[in-house]
C-alpha cells in the first residue's frame, strides 16, 4: 500500500517520537502496573490480616467466659502477628480484664499500656487509660492515675474522665478537689447518661462545701 507524501512525513514523524520518547513511555506504563498490582496486593493482604484477627479476636472473647487462662496466649498472638489490626488493641484490653478478676494487676497493666502505646484510634486509647488509671487507683497510686487521666484525647469522654478523677481525688482525701471533678462530669453528661445518677449520688456523699 503506499503513502503519500503527507502520510509519509507523519510516519516519519511519529518514528522519530518514538525514538525519543516511545522506551520512556512504556517503561512509565510498565511501572504503573506494577504499582497497581503492589497496591491491589497489599490490600489483599490487609484483607486477609483482619479477616485472621477477627476469627482469633471472637475466640478470645469466648476465651473471658470459658477460659480466661489461655486468652494471653490468644491476645498476645494477635498482638504479635495482627498488631496492625484494629483487633489487636481490643485483645489486650480483653486480657486485662481476665488479668483483673485473677487478681494479677500488673499483668492487667502491662495489657492495658500495651493497648495505650498501639491502639491505632483515639477512643479506644482513652478507653484503656480510664481502665489503667483505675488500676493505679486500685494500687493506691493516686498521682500515676491522675497523670494518666490527664492525657484524654477524644472529647466524648470528657465526663468519664472527670468522673474518674473525681473518684482518685476522693481516695486521694482532696474532697474540694473531687466535688468539682464530679460537677464538671456532671454538666457533661447528658441527661439520659446511665451513670448521670452515680455521679449525682458521689457529689451527695461528699456532702456542702
Amino acid at each position: 500500500m503506499a503513502f503519500d507524501l503527507q502520510e509519509q512525513e507523519q510516519i516519519a514523524e511519529f518514528k522519530a517520537w518514538w525514538n525519543d520518547w516511545g522506551k520512556w513511555l512504556a517503561g512509565a506504563v510498565v511501572a504503573a502496573l506494577a504499582v497497581w498490582g503492589g497496591w491491589a496486593g497489599w490490600e489483599h493482604r490487609q484483607a486477609s490480616q483482619a479477616h485472621q484477627a477477627g476469627d482469633l479476636y471472637s475466640q478470645a472473647e469466648t476465651q473471658l467466659q470459658t477460659d480466661p487462662a489461655k486468652l494471653a496466649g490468644t491476645a498476645k498472638t494477635i498482638e504479635q502477628q495482627f498488631g496492625s489490626t484494629g483487633y489487636a488493641a481490643r485483645a489486650s484490653l480483653l486480657a486485662a480484664k481476665a488479668d483483673i478478676n485473677a487478681s494479677k494487676p500488673a499483668d492487667a497493666e502491662a495489657q492495658v499500656k500495651w493497648a495505650i502505646a498501639n491502639a491505632k484510634e483515639a477512643p479506644l486509647r482513652d478507653v484503656a487509660r480510664l481502665r489503667l488509671a483505675a488500676i493505679q487507683l486500685d494500687a493506691g497510686q493516686f498521682d500515676a492515675a491522675l497523670a494518666t487521666l490527664q492525657a484524654r484525647e477524644d472529647d466524648a469522654y470528657t465526663a468519664l474522665f472527670a468522673e474518674a478523677r473525681g473518684d482518685v481525688l476522693v481516695e486521694k482525701g482532696d474532697k474540694a478537689g473531687a466535688r468539682d471533678a464530679y460537677r464538671d462530669a456532671q454538666s457533661k453528661l447528658p441527661k439520659d447518661a446511665p451513670n448521670l445518677k452515680f455521679v449525682e449520688v458521689k457529689l451527695e456523699a461528699l456532702g456542702k462545701d
